[in-house]
């Protein structure tokens, strides 16, 4: 290994996914420096944006560590989001069965859910269509879970990372991780990137599909991962709002099965299915995969049509044998492992505060900074408010609504592009606001757009790139 040495830091996180950004905007608050590394060109670029945007009140059984998890992240959600700017509405959720066998499988999940001290109530086919009138008349039996909520998974990333920013953590983008360096005890003492050789004490491991690979490079132990590929239908707004809560099948020992989603924009998210192995990268759609889809949640809601789709995407989810890692390394002494195969967003609050708790068990200052930053500034948000006409007439600049569809006004899109953790593509501009995201995918204000992205950072709107291929959760 070659190279200069680079700036020392207390910690290097390696993953700018919410898990990742949830750790560093913890570890930011304190006196220990921070430094993110990425290898794709913004947060949000992995399985962060591959998922339905969904705060889960239950999904794994006590004793488990991601039972602990949730609870311990679930009740704050109010408060984190109203700090950070991110949309979220705790909407309650469905598990429906249509037959005997679905109503046993009901029973056994009722026990586990009770037994996790999560709010659950059993309803007739009936009363769960008092909860939501769309439901199939075939539901003879549910599961309501008024905990369950919606989230703007990506914004969420991004707040994560703003937050870190603010604080003082450095976020580097394009720099995969090439090599490590060790000191005479076997401790990890340096990480390599294709720009720099980074010096630091500690390693935080959350690479999502690419843990496995970054624990071997860094001689940790073995950690098997493979991606799970999900495919989403995603149907406008227009049919959204009439929908009141999120609707699953009885999950499988293996899933927890194709829902039908509302998301915090008003549109509605069919999926995911999951297709293991292949490309990690694998983006691509399947006619077939997304004809089933569709036909398992029109079975849910009978009224999910297809003529108020707007997108189809699919992303790759992190698969492991093990399905939340939270733990320093077996191997490494200063290596932490920090992934989790399928509520990273839902446990990403108390993934930061744990980490934090770790290094704290190690004799690190983890005392929260009084300078600290704890919330971001407000931008308004036309979409999600009572009274649009009122927040127009707030500042200049407010009232020029680049974005019809989404109802995104050029205020929204320049501080997108001009935070701490800036949009710098239309991609980019998308995950943090949602402008070119709507019924029109762009064809209406994508030059506004890229217009005020250019005048930023200071480019020729020609060099303004698409960004990453792949949708953002909850597009249109």
């Amino acid at each position: 290994m070659s190279g200069p040495l680079g700036r020392r830091f207390d910690v290097v996180v390696v993953g700018a996914g919410v898990l990742g950004c949830a750790i560093a905007a913890e570890l930011a608050q304190t006196a220990l420096s921070v430094c993110v590394l990425e290898a794709a060109p913004d947060v949000a670029e992995g399985a962060s944006k591959a998922n339905a945007g969904i705060t889960s009140s239950f999904y794994a059984p006590p004793p488990s560590i991601e039972c602990e998890l949730i609870g311990e992240s679930n009740d704050g959600w109010e408060e984190l989001c109203g700090r950070l700017n991110v949309p979220y509405r705790r909407i309650g959720a469905l598990t429906v069965a249509f037959d005997d066998d679905g109503v046993r499988g009901l029973d056994e999940l009722e026990t586990q859910v009770r037994a996790a001290g999560v709010k659950v109530e059993r309803v007739t086919g009936e009363q769960a269509r008092r909860h939501e009138p769309l439901l199939t008349d075939e539901c003879i039996d549910a599961l309501y879970y008024p905990d369950e909520g919606i989230i703007d998974p990506v914004r969420l990333t991004w707040a994560y990372a703003e937050l870190a920013a603010l604080n003082g953590a450095e976020l580097r983008f394009r720099a995969p991780v090439l090599d490590v360096a060790r000191d005479g005890d076997g401790r990890l003492s340096a990480v390599v990137t294709p720009e720099d050789r980074i010096a630091c004490r500690y390693v935080v491991n959350a690479a999502g599909i690419g843990s496995g690979a970054l624990s071997a490079l860094a001689g940790g132990e073995e950690i098997r991962m493979w991606p799970r590929k999900g495919q989403y239908w995603i149907l406008d707004r227009d049919f959204g709002q009439t929908l009141s809560r999120i609707v699953l099948p009885v999950p499988t020992p293996t899933t927890r099965g194709i829902e039908v989603a509302p998301t915090t924009n008003g549109s509605v998210l069919l999926g995911p299915d999951a297709e293991e192995g292949g490309d990690a990268e694998d983006r691509s759609t399947s006619a077939g995969n997304l004809r089933k889809i569709f036909a398992e949640t029109q079975r849910l809601v009978p009224t999910v049509s297809l003529d108020r789709a707007i997108k189809t995407y699919a992303g790759s989810r992190p698969a492991a044998d093990e399905p939340v890692r939270l733990r320093f390394d077996a191997r490494v002494d200063n290596l932490i492992h920090a992934g989790n195969r399928s509520t990273g967003v839902s446990t990403s609050p108390a993934f930061g505060r744990r980490v934090k708790a770790l290094l704290a068990d190690r004799g690190e200052n983890t005392a929260a900074r009084p300078d600290r930053v704890t919330s971001l500034p407000p931008v308004p948000r036309v979409l999600l408010e009572a009274d649009p006409v009122t927040v127009l007439d707030r500042r200049p600049g407010d009232a020029m609504v680049v974005c019809v569809c989404e109802q995104v006004t050029a205020a929204e899109i320049t501080a997108a592009v001009t935070s701490a953790v800036p949009a710098r593509s239309i991609e980019g501009v998308r995950k943090r606001c949602r402008a070119t995201g709507g019924r029109c995918q762009g064809s209406i204000c994508m030059a506004g757009v890229i217009l005020l992205t250019a005048n930023a950072h200071g480019i020729d709107p020609g060099q303004v790139g698409m960004g990453p291929g792949g949708g953002s959760v909850g597009c249109g």
